[in-house]
């Protein structure tokens, strides 16, 4: 009890100190806590499932690209061909869609095309129904909280489903709303075999690449094996002769994490390198802390040498300093834990917000309490073994002589240069890593696309038997705004995957050659509207069907000199064209990846208007817009998106994560500064006699402020020449997954030395300036 007192009367009188330490530790521990809970979170998707160790899902490899859709006729041959594949689940999914439930319109989000053995691989708790309960190819099933808002005071079964206003699904089910930690969380389920009916191409062309196909394959089976003959099957479904396409399987609990190099997903991934990243920070944060924690003990020894000098005085073992010193610090530490889980509880909900995830804050979570405990045997276990090292080394009769006047001795000083010149270095890591990535990603951001994003709306055209003639009226009306400057269409709209692929067949040399490409069927003007730049060549016109235009990936593929009048045979529909001109890529996705082979011509069908507004009041040419809509298709939603938000939607991830880093990193400077703050004014206090002796003398102001200040500007100097290299390392491993890269300009690194040097002289130089004007009569009274 005499410990517990003296422990916490210790810490009221270094309440500078004292305070210092709270506030880094209490902020610094949060922060980890909620890194933890987000890693737990990103590495537990899919661990409800019990079979997700043996669920694999099929990846073409193409051109080295990891490719995870496939045409929807090609599972079923796969599963009649090969019998390990009998196992096994096709899906397709939508991020919205349109149903009419009892005459009302209902846009309901996360639909998917599947089959019954969806159910059983992805572990989905049917409610009401049976087992198999998409038995027909209008089966549907419902999530319980659709059912719910959707049907308050009755069953859900037996309902009717108006898919697009054009086809109706019945209600066949109901199944429970899925864990947040799984790769799908459907609201809607249809039978996958309705496509046959909707969208017929789709159902039976080879050449629509739509779906995802997910097996079961048991441990034992020769996975190489029966990768082989997946490619056999392609290579006869697709008709090559030469060509043998290239298959790989993805475990199951491998998607959300490690699918950033797959091109055209669908699912909603995260990275586990930004993942790793978030880890990384948030214990160079927690060092920071620590490092002032040991700092601040080690300079305040001389106040803590004369309490161990009476101590050992009065007969004190080292038992019994141990036990004070431990007492002492776990009461700090104590106290800080208790704080830092308030505030990562009162602040999860923004993280929530900000990275867009669902984590709870459950006190029976063991990762929390585990976490809890590493954090506080690292932060008492180290500051007291520390502590107990330097206390057993104090001198009873000189500490009490000194009356914890003196400065530490200058071992003591090598162990708080060491930790300040790390923790420094870790703030010029920081800033250069934090401004090195906002480059990057303001790079994705704002590089130059192919065309100009400003001022452009889709509006979404429906695949029904009307899809050719609405086209044609809506776009002659449109027209006739004055807020719209010029009207085209396409397939898919920038922000979107190109999801139709194809080859291209042609001569070079009296050779065949066949090159993959991607399909973007576009109206005439489509080039005019998008303000796309043509390397050669010229555009097709509205009525030109037998030209195309290709972009220049696909022009390096082809690797001919000059394609202009070149014939090309599309295997996607059969037919030949003439390439009239090579544009620059448009880019219809991240930037992390590179943009693909892609070829531009006329078709009737055009599922997306593009429309270019004047600028001013968007909102009202919106409204316009719809008027018109609805005049012409009353029957269909009016579904409205601006270019640049699909595209920016593409970048969330990098958004966020250049938001919380941000923030992060500010928060490890501010704690680093807070350390440099109070170190400072004990090592300025401890020579308070020696600036007093200096102004008696004749020393200048600015004189003692250099000397005061030279220790702390070597530090950073110090600190500079370590950070530099390793962060260059770092950023340039970093860079490695990025296929448009920015520079590491000279600038960032001097940037990072020279704000931390500011921020770290702004901070000592109060307490410097503080003691140099200070009345030297002050510091001699009592010498």
């Amino acid at each position: 009890m005499y410990n517990l007192k003296l422990a916490f009367r210790n810490l009221l009188r270094q309440r500078i100190g004292t305070l210092i330490n709270v506030i880094g530790l209490s902020l610094s521990i949060a922060v980890c806590l909620l890194i933890a809970l987000f890693v737990q979170y990103e590495y537990s998707f899919e661990e409800h499932n019990p079979d997700a160790k043996n669920i694999y899902r099929l990846l073409n490899i193409n051109d080295g690209k990891r490719d995870p859709i496939h045409p929807i006729t090609f599972f079923g041959k796969l599963t009649d061909a090969i019998p390990e594949l009998n196992s096994g689940t096709i899906v397709q999914y939508m991020k919205e869609d349109f149903f009419m439930v009892e005459n009302e319109q209902w846009i309901a989000h996360d639909v998917i095309f599947t089959d019954n053995s969806f159910f059983s691989l992805f572990k989905v708790h049917i409610l009401e129904g049976g087992s198999s309960p998409l038995s027909d190819a209008s089966s549907a099933v419902i999530s319980r909280s659709e059912a719910e808002k959707l049907f308050p005071d009755v069953s859900a079964v037996g309902k009717i489903l108006r898919f697009q206003n054009r086809y109706d699904f019945t209600i066949k089910g109901v199944f429970e709303d899925a864990p947040v930690t799984t790769n799908y969380r459907p609201n809607v389920i249809m039978n996958i075999h309705a496509k046959e009916i909707l969208q017929n191409y789709e159902y039976t062309s080879m050449n629509n690449q739509s779906s995802n196909f997910y097996f079961l394959i048991p441990p034992d089976a020769n996975r190489k094996s029966i990768v082989e003959k997946i490619s056999a099957q392609a290579k006869i479904a697709y008709g090559y002769d030469k060509h043998t396409p290239v298959f790989a399987f993805q475990p199951l609990s491998d998607i959300h994490l490690r699918s950033s190099d797959t091109i055209w997903d669908t699912i909603a991934r995260s990275d586990e390198n930004i993942v790793r990243l978030f880890i990384l920070v948030a214990v160079l944060v927690l060092l920071i802390a620590a490092f002032n924690f040991i700092n601040l003990s080690v300079a305040l020894r001389s106040k803590r040498n004369f309490n161990t000098g009476m101590q050992k005085v009065m007969g004190a073992a080292r038992g019994n300093i141990f036990g004070y010193l431990f007492i002492e610090t776990f009461l700090l530490v104590g106290f800080c834990l208790l704080a830092a889980l308030f505030i990562a509880n009162m602040l999860l909900p923004y993280f929530n917000g900000l990275m867009g995830t669902e984590i709870c804050f459950s006190i029976t979570n063991p990762l929390l309490w585990g976490a809890i405990a590493a954090i506080a045997v690292f932060n008492i276990l180290v500051p007291v073994l520390v502590q107990l090292h330097n206390q057993m080394r104090v001198n009873p009769s000189a500490s009490i002589r000194s009356k914890g006047r003196a400065l530490p001795k200058k071992g003591n000083i090598s162990v708080v240069q060491s930790l300040t010149v790390a923790q420094i270095a870790i703030s010029i890591c920081l800033i250069i890593g934090v401004v090195g990535i906002n480059k990057q990603f303001d790079l994705l951001l704002q590089k130059k696309l192919g065309f100009d994003k400003e001022n452009l709306v889709t509006v979404g055209n429906p695949w029904n038997d009307k899809v050719t003639n609405r086209y044609a009226v809506y776009k002659q009306e449109l027209e006739k705004l004055p807020a719209v400057l010029d009207v085209t269409g396409t397939w898919n709209t920038p922000g979107f995957p190109l999801n139709n692929g194809g080859s291209l067949e042609f001569d070079s040399n009296g050779e065949k050659i066949t090159k993959s490409v991607r399909q973007a069927p576009s109206d005439g003007n489509f080039f005019t509207v998008m303000q796309t730049r043509f390397l050669m060549g010229s555009a097709y016109s509205g009525t030109d069907s037998a030209k195309a235009v290709i972009n220049e990936r696909c022009w390096q593929n082809m690797n001919v000199e000059n394609p202009i009048g070149l014939k090309v045979k599309n295997s996607f529909d059969g037919r030949d064209y003439e390439i009239c001109g090579v544009i620059e890529d448009i880019q219809n996705r991240s930037l992390q990846s590179e943009s693909q082979p892609a070829i531009y011509y006329l078709h009737p069908e055009l599922g997306s208007f593009i429309i270019r507004l004047k600028s001013g009041n968007l909102q009202k040419s919106i409204a316009e817009l719809r008027a018109v809509w609805s005049s012409v298709e009353p029957d269909q939603p009016f579904r409205f998106s601006f270019v640049d938000e699909n595209l920016r939607f593409n970048y969330t991830r990098e958004i966020r994560t250049k938001a919380l880093l941000t923030i992060m990193s500010l928060l490890a400077i501010f704690i680093s500064m807070l350390g440099l703050y109070g170190l400072s004014m004990q090592i300025i206090q401890g020579r308070t006699k020696e600036i007093g002796i200096r102004k008696v003398n004749g020393a200048k102001i600015a004189e003692i402020l250099a000397m005061l200040n030279r220790r702390f500007v070597v530090w950073v100097c110090v600190a500079f020449t370590v950070a530099v290299p390793l962060t260059y390392y770092a950023m340039t491993r970093w860079l490695e997954a990025f296929a448009y890269k920015t520079s590491l300009s000279w600038w960032i690194f001097v940037l990072g030395g020279v704000a931390t040097l500011f921020v770290a002289l702004f901070t000592v130089s109060w307490q410097s300036w503080r003691a140099a004007t200070k009345n030297p009569i002050e510091a001699l009274r009592y010498e």
